[in-house]
């Protein structure tokens, strides 16, 4: 994997940032505590495809791009959104500060950060080439999101409040962003990635990316929302069981990813006829991938010995009966209490 020149300015900047809010050692401490176990959640949910695993080479472009570019670009429209946010909402008066957060972490950063983070499955063409399969969106959205969170556990655990606690204070902010926001970020933008998928494989109009991208966005949104609330509104207590309740839903998003992953695996293949993988997948971080298209015919082949079956079966089943059958009804319900708790919060 190379970088770009614009990717290693980038690094450079972040970088030399991160050393001043934190110095030399604290930036080496909360960057290996954040990327070791992004790298294993990378893992995780790229073997998660039983079928045709995305080689490394693609997948550590996806992650550099979300924990590089991503975040460049992030803190640039987001402190622009913010700066017009300002000007537009003092030109009535005095303004709240709070309703400047509200707007800030709810509205402008799931909007920018949403759209920043998956653009490299449509610029790099390495990674657009390897995105011959519905779930193969998935993987790549997650892998940009993974390294966006990364990137930005760095950022927190070196905030001022982390730091001036010593490596402990450093250590306790990036442990609980690595069991909560990390996989916010990895949940958000494998919806986004399975959209661009879904256009790119099945040729779906470009409208199905902005629906997926959409509901990402309102996926962050809530869970920003959520996180603001127990800020401004809610007591200790109330602030560890929402805690305790988001920690529970990014581990269940991060199940349910993998587990779309697995079940758009195991119904059809949907390889594209000009782009066969060879079965010789790399498993290290530095292993070239490896392409053999020598003697493929124009036949989609099965892989491994293993059949796929047709992805657009027919059965007896209803529409709703297929609806209901697909709910994650463990999430679901956790979401509901998740909601229940706030609002009950709010109002009692």
């Amino acid at each position: 994997m190379e970088l770009s020149r614009k990717q290693w300015i980038f690094v450079v900047i972040l970088v030399l940032g991160f050393i001043a809010m934190g110095g030399v050692a604290g930036f080496i401490f909360a960057t290996i505590l954040s990327f070791v176990p992004a790298y294993y959640y990378l893992r995780s949910i790229r073997n998660a495809e039983k079928t045709d695993k995305e080689p490394w080479d693609a997948l550590k472009l996806a992650f550099a791009w979300g924990a590089i570019s991503g975040v460049f670009l992030a803190i640039l429209f987001n402190g622009l959104g913010i700066s017009l946010l300002l000007i537009f909402l003092t030109e009535s008066g005095p303004v709240s500060e709070d309703l400047v957060l509200i707007l800030s972490v709810v509205v402008i950063a799931p909007i920018v950060e949403e759209f920043v983070k998956p653009i490299v499955m449509f610029r790099n063409t390495v990674v657009r080439s390897n995105i011959d399969e519905v779930e193969d969106g998935i993987v790549y959205g997650g892998a940009c999101g993974l390294g966006f969170g990364a990137t930005e556990n760095v950022l927190y655990g070196l905030s001022e409040e982390a730091v001036t606690a010593g490596y402990l204070g450093i250590l306790a902010v990036v442990i609980l962003r690595t069991i909560s926001s990390i996989l916010l970020h990895l949940v958000a933008t494998s919806f986004t990635g399975h959209g661009i998928s879904k256009y790119l494989v099945e040729g779906q109009p470009f409208s199905v990316v902005v629906r997926y991208y959409f509901l990402a966005v309102l996926i962050h949104a809530a869970w920003n929302g959520a996180a603001v609330f127990s800020m401004i509104y809610s007591d200790d207590l109330g602030g560890v069981i929402l805690l305790i309740f988001s920690i529970m839903l990014a581990i269940g998003g991060l199940e349910f990813s993998k587990r779309r992953v697995r079940e758009i695996d195991m119904e059809g293949s949907n390889i594209m006829i000009n782009q066969i993988r060879s079965n010789e997948v790399s498993k290290k971080w530095g292993d070239p991938s490896k392409w053999d298209k020598s003697g493929v015919s124009t036949d989609v082949v099965p892989k491994d010995g293993y059949t796929s079956a047709t992805l657009y079966s027919t059965d007896d089943r209803t529409k709703a009966q297929n609806w209901f059958a697909n709910i994650d009804w463990k999430s679901a319900v956790g979401t509901g209490i998740f909601l229940l708790f706030i609002l009950g919060d709010m109002f009692i």
